[in-house]
């Protein structure tokens, strides 16, 4: 009888560490939105919608809270990043994370005042809802993150398009992301099987049909294209930017990362959600949901 009862809580709890690593790992992304009021209804509607359905562990927004006019004519008030908090918050209680967007913050006219806005309603997002899971944050540079769910990594950096600055510290930034990334595929290496790397901007130039670094990208995409290979397993480049699918392998050099370019978030493209699955020949799939019953918010067309 004793014996019976040890063997139960043996399969017992196995079956619930087994629970706590779901694999496939599911998770939804977005980015490049709102940029109106009809934007913001489709993302309420998208974040209802998560709510109902939970199959995504986590969501993501991929940057520019904002369309870059705005950003430029300098109307982006302290209210607006607070909205967009209330927006990502808001009824939700699924996991949500943010990296920083150009449109927010380097391209306005007072980048410190939009740091600051940035920081002080969107820096900890997740905080609103945590996972059972640990969330670390680079010492040096408090937006980028990551923390293991299942067996794959997943890391969140400050890589953004838009206006340059201050050169200086964009060479420091990318050297602290690649240091992030680094320190993190070092860490994890042996107890992962995939990785995701996210951010906002694009850092791929295409021309006749070659890639290489965008303009100002260089520094940041060939140290990158090294580490992704010294890490051996599949990883996932995951940003927004450019408003347009594009699934491809950039880096010549390492075929292990497979880069997605997500659609702008509106009415017409909701979050796409992504499939991990290490153990299937393609690690990673996604679903646009661009047909799918229940993602097409009042007003919406496909």
């Amino acid at each position: 009888m004793l014996r019976t009862f040890v063997i139960f809580l043996a399969t017992l709890s196995c079956s619930s560490m087994a629970d706590q690593k779901p694999n496939p790992l599911i998770f939804s992304a977005m980015g490049c939105g709102p940029y109106n009021s009809e934007d913001f209804k489709a993302i309420r509607h998208y974040i209802n919608q998560e709510n109902k359905v939970k199959t995504s562990e986590f969501l993501i927004h991929l940057g520019d809270i904002n369309s870059g006019d705005i950003a430029r004519q300098g109307k982006l008030t302290e209210a607006y990043y607070a909205s967009i908090n209330k927006l990502l918050t808001g009824g939700n209680t699924i996991p949500t994370y943010i990296v920083p967007g150009d449109n927010e913050w380097n391209d306005r006219p007072d980048p410190d005042v939009g740091w600051r806005h940035w920081t002080k309603h969107l820096g900890s997002l997740e905080n609103h809802a945590r996972g059972p899971w640990k969330t670390e944050r680079q010492k040096i540079r408090q937006e980028n993150f990551a923390f293991v769910r299942g067996d794959i990594l997943i890391i969140g950096i400050n890589l953004v398009g838009g206006r340059v600055h201050d050169r200086k510290e964009w060479i420091r930034r990318f050297r602290d992301n690649n240091d992030w990334i680094q320190a993190q595929f070092h860490a994890h290496k042996k107890t992962v099987k995939a990785a995701v790397v996210c951010c906002q901007a694009n850092p791929i130039s295409k021309a006749k049909g070659k890639t290489h670094a965008k303009a100002n990208f260089a520094p940041f995409h060939d140290r990158f294209g090294k580490l992704g290979s010294a890490f051996e397993k599949p990883v996932l480049f995951l940003h927004a930017d450019g408003h347009q699918w594009i699934v491809d392998q950039p880096w010549s050099t390492a075929k292990n990362i497979l880069r997605v370019q997500l659609d702008r978030v509106n009415a017409t493209f909701p979050p796409v959600q992504i499939s991990i699955n290490p153990k299937a020949k393609n690690p990673f799939s996604f679903d646009r949901r661009l047909k799918r019953p229940g993602w097409i918010p009042a007003g919406g067309s496909r």
